[in-house]
């Protein structure tokens, strides 16, 4: 369809059309910004983990907090964050980072109730463009007094437009809301298991005891 073509529908559609239009403009820019935000999250939470249990293992907090600073994301951030209070006991640690957690927690979910209005009122938007449709398909058998076929094609086509349109942006909507939501649940768990894991490797290194796991120890130095 041209972009002629794509005009004439919208117009023909009438004012729940343009009301339509707008929903699903705003719906795709929030889309495209929550795609972009997620795609600049740290990705390999077990290879920042590695990396911050060698530092901690070698007594260098402060060379695990630069680790953190050189990667992008939030989980860093919220890693940082307990590192910067690396000294206290495991309580204090663990609630600094759930503190950091929840502050993060909003970023997660900006604008996502937005998608979820719209894929909730769109499908009522495109009744009420129904709605208006059949009026104007009475109106006109009432003016030309009779109902052949060409007398309501036109609010009939008005009607039915408007309510594939809300439909399909509804569903468009819904999709990506869920995705979204899915994709939330899993970060917002793995970030979790992560400061868990933070907290556990500061806690054994406050008290002097080695780093249990394999996962946090230093690579062991290759013997010359």
């Amino acid at each position: 369809m041209d972009i002629g073509g794509f005009l004439q529908t919208i117009i023909s559609g009438g004012p729940a059309m343009w009301i339509l239009l707008i929903l699903s403009v705003v719906a795709i820019a929030i889309v495209i910004e929550r795609l972009l935000f997620f795609s600049s999250q740290h990705s390999d939470s077990k290879g920042l983990l590695r990396a911050l249990g060698q530092k901690i293992a070698a007594n260098d907090l402060a060379g695990a907090i630069k680790v953190c600073q050189q990667n992008k994301g939030m989980l860093p951030k919220i890693l940082e964050f307990g590192l910067k209070r690396g000294e206290k006991n495991r309580a204090d640690i663990t609630d600094a980072l759930s503190i950091a957690l929840m502050e993060h927690l909003n970023a997660l979910e900006r604008n996502l109730g937005i998608i979820g209005t719209i894929a909730v009122i769109s499908p009522f938007v495109g009744l009420f463009g129904t709605v208006l449709g059949i009026i104007r398909a009475f109106q006109d058998i009432a003016l030309k007094g009779n109902s052949t076929p060409a007398v309501v094609a036109a609010g009939v086509s008005e009607a039915l437009i408007t309510t594939a349109a809300g439909l399909f942006v509804a569903v468009v909507s819904v999709i990506f809301f869920n995705y979204f939501k899915s994709r939330i649940k899993s970060y917002n768990q793995e970030m979790i298991v992560a400061a868990n894991q933070l907290a556990e490797m500061l806690h054994f290194h406050n008290t002097g005891a080695p780093i249990p796991t394999e996962l946090y120890q230093p690579t062991p130095t290759p013997a010359r």
